[in-house]
């Protein structure tokens, strides 16, 4: 099955300097058919103004996975502060639980990244910040920015820049694609790809 989301689809919450579009059910916007893909359950584009953010807040039992397109994304938690830039990835396990904070560094202009979560198991939490392609615990990330690419098993292919297609089926920014079986894609831009491994376990 292949199955292709439009921006236009997407649920919207709004909060001081934040906007974010979401991918699945969210907070106060519940579609029971659409909690998750395999272990995907979430990705977010937020879209942030100069010095804000979202105050401490916790995970648990969740990876993350942040890819920012504009600005610089400042994450702090416990034991680090970051700064993380457009060509970077910043992968988090969340495990037992993790606390940070994660705001706009820049003072006049906007914050654009796009956050992934997938479900995870509760062990120790880890932490990584490195270019593209990365392994993940539940499959991995790449991101597709030229030409045609093929993608087999259990796939999420998100928009971020430019245009791409699907077979004659064209794809637009904040399009998103769920593919359980062999997909291909041709455009250029930015295309986020998650391959998924399945449901983890615990």
């Amino acid at each position: 099955m292949i199955s292709i989301h439009r921006a236009a689809s997407r649920l919207v919450t709004q909060q001081p300097g934040v906007t974010t579009w979401h991918c699945f059910s969210s907070g106060s916007h519940y579609d029971p058919a659409n909690v998750a893909f395999g272990a995907l359950i979430a990705v977010d584009e937020h879209l942030v103004s100069p010095g804000a953010g979202f105050a401490p807040h916790r995970h648990r039992g969740v990876e993350l996975v942040s890819w920012v397109l504009d600005g610089a994304l400042h994450h702090v938690d416990a034991s680090r502060a970051s700064l993380i830039e457009p060509g970077a990835v910043q992968h988090q396990i969340a495990g037992s639980g993790i606390e940070h904070v994660e705001w706009n560094a820049s003072e006049d202009e906007s914050l654009r990244f796009v956050q992934m979560w997938l479900l995870g198991t509760v062990g120790e939490p880890t932490y990584a910040v490195a270019p593209p392609p990365i392994i993940l615990a539940s499959g991995g990330f790449s991101v597709h920015s030229d030409g045609a690419a093929s993608f087999t098993g259990r796939t999420h292919l998100f928009v971020a820049r430019g245009s791409f297609a699907v077979g004659t089926v064209p794809l637009a920014v904040g399009d998103s694609v769920r593919a359980d079986e062999p997909v291909t894609v041709d455009g250029t831009g930015e295309l986020l790809v998650l391959t998924l491994s399945g449901q983890p376990t615990e």
